[in-house]
This record gives C-alpha cells, sequence and structure tokens, in this order.
C-alpha cells in the first residue's frame, strides 16, 4: 500500500502558503499549492517519479532528523523544489514529504554556489 505523509516543516510550510495564497491573493502561491497537490497525487501512482538525489549530496539535517537513507527532488513551478523520501517495507510504502523551497534555499542547502 501507499501513502503520502508530511513532515511536521512541511505542514507549517503548506499553512504558510495557503495563507498567503488566501490572505494576499499571491497567485504565485496558489499556482505552486495546485502544483503540490498534483505531485502528491502522481507520487502515489509513481514514488520515484522525482529525481533522485546522491546519497553523498544528501544534507546531514535530513540524516540527522529524519533519518534520510535516499532523498529525492520534484521540480515544481517558479522554480520551486519539493523535497522527499522514501521509506517502507513489503506491507507498506510512505513517501514523506519532507520540505518545500525555492530554487536560492535549495542552492543554499545543497552547497550550490553562484558563478
Amino acid at each position: 500500500m501507499l501513502k503520502i505523509k508530511h513532515s511536521p516543516l512541511f505542514e507549517e510550510q503548506l499553512k504558510k502558503l495557503k495563507e498567503s495564497a488566501e490572505k494576499d491573493d499571491n497567485k504565485v502561491h496558489s499556482q505552486l499549492l495546485s502544483a503540490i497537490k498534483r505531485e502528491e497525487n502522481n507520487l502515489l501512482l509513481d514514488m520515484h517519479r522525482g529525481i533522485q538525489i546522491q546519497k553523498k549530496q544528501i544534507p546531514k539535517e535530513y540524516v540527522d532528523k529524519y533519518g534520510v537513507s535516499n532523498l529525492w527532488k520534484i521540480n515544481l513551478p517558479d522554480y520551486w523544489r519539493m523535497l522527499y523520501t522514501i521509506v517502507g517495507d513489503e506491507i507498506e510504502i510512505v513517501a514523506i514529504l519532507l520540505e518545500v523551497m525555492n530554487h536560492k534555499e535549495y542552492d543554499k542547502k545543497f552547497g550550490y554556489k553562484k558563478i
């Protein structure tokens, strides 16, 4: 059985995006929320649809905080990224959505530098 779960951080980010989309009529955040929902549904069909991050590039904070041994990213509109990990056994497979971030935050977290 396939399931989707959210980390506490992801839940908080979703809440802020929803508030911003509703209160400020922020079209970018509305579009981002729609893309996240669409990708959650897509993950139920194919958990491996994202781009797998090499193990040596997984940020230590994900290993320490969540025990991550695999990390995947999905590109969202406006250069946003959604990061998730896959856990489970023969009975249940779960994609845990860890974080959503813009391109600048993604580059910083993964140590990419501007040229």
